[in-house]
């Protein structure tokens, strides 16, 4: 009863924070739905009973009942409860409980016209500079930099594993919107923001959550632009020869499918990845600002896929 996320077409929840989140979100549409079943048949009332042919000489004198009084305090108190108990808290928990950095994955998220840069600090621990330039780079004068890692449109992270992010920009406000990890901050030029979540599902799990079943469609332009944005085939598809039309794990690009429906192939079972979405209209290319969430099931797959990075 308390999670309506299911019903509100929220993306799956794949975050430790994301349940009592929702939760609060669910009581406020229980509350404005209560107030809907209310207030419109009380307005259909009033246009029916006050209609001019009725009364067609106004009354100022007002109404004297307090039923209206009662009713608006206790609408007050319930929007103070779900402010007090609910978001007060978890907000708190979420801008001040940060975890100690010993523990946690740190992560610089550098935004610009139009990508997401993550910058890692490497064994050192220590980030260094970066330069002015576009794409951004290291500073090769500065020794802190010289083991950073660079990674553009992919956060990697390590699932269990606190995350803490410290969110900037380099032009324009940019908003860093994680729908899937219940995290959503304007980035700000100027300003580094920390944001810390904890990743409960690895992209295994989501991919293994989220895979359903998809038509391939005939019409060759449907191809080009579907399925969606960074969608993964969930399983081998091969010829009679033997030889593979698409892997398991394989992104379906237009290429991907066209060799599936010549092959015969018409349903392919597919998955996504967990978005990073631009919350923010950031310019003309603001549609194409966008990345991949990849949380990884354990410390050496995340420092193996760094590791190819490291250059």
């Amino acid at each position: 009863m308390n999670d309506l996320s299911q019903w509100m077409g929220m993306p799956l929840d794949a975050s430790g924070h994301g349940a009592p989140i929702d939760a609060m979100m669910s009581w406020v549409h229980w509350l404005m739905l209560a107030l809907f079943l209310f207030w419109a048949p009380f307005f259909l009332y009033t246009l029916w009973r006050f209609r001019q042919k009725r009364q067609p000489k106004a009354i100022y004198k007002g109404v004297k009942s307090k039923f209206s009084t009662y009713l608006e305090g206790g609408v007050v108190i319930a929007e103070a409860v779900l402010l007090v108990g609910f978001a007060f808290p978890i907000w708190a928990t979420i801008k001040n409980d940060f975890p100690a950095e010993s523990e946690s994955t740190i992560v610089r998220v550098v935004s610009e016209q139009f990508a997401w840069n993550m910058i890692y600090p490497g064994e050192d621990g220590v980030f260094g500079r970066t330069t002015p330039t576009k794409p951004i780079n290291m500073d090769p004068e500065d020794p802190n930099a010289a083991d950073d890692i660079i990674v553009v449109g992919e956060l990697h992270l390590v699932r269990d594993k606190p995350v803490i992010v410290h969110l900037s920009s380099r032009d324009v406000i940019h908003s860093f919107g994680l729908p899937n990890m219940r995290v959503k901050q304007d980035a700000i030029p100027g300003l580094e923001i920390p944001v810390w979540f904890v990743p409960k599902m690895s992209t295994r799990e989501f991919r293994e959550a989220m895979a359903k079943t998809m038509p391939i469609s005939e019409d060759a332009t449907r191809r080009a632009t579907y399925p969606p944005f960074r969608w993964y085939a969930m399983q081998d598809y091969p010829t009679a020869d033997g030889s593979m039309l698409a892997e398991s794990g394989q992104r379906l690009s237009p290429r991907v499918l066209e060799r599936l429906f010549e092959g015969g192939v018409t349903d392919v079972y597919a998955a996504p990845d967990m978005e990073i979405a631009c919350a923010q209209l950031c310019g003309g290319g603001h549609y194409s600002m966008r990345g991949t969430v990849i949380v990884h099931d354990t410390q050496e797959e995340f420092d193996a896929a760094l590791a190819e990075f490291d250059f």
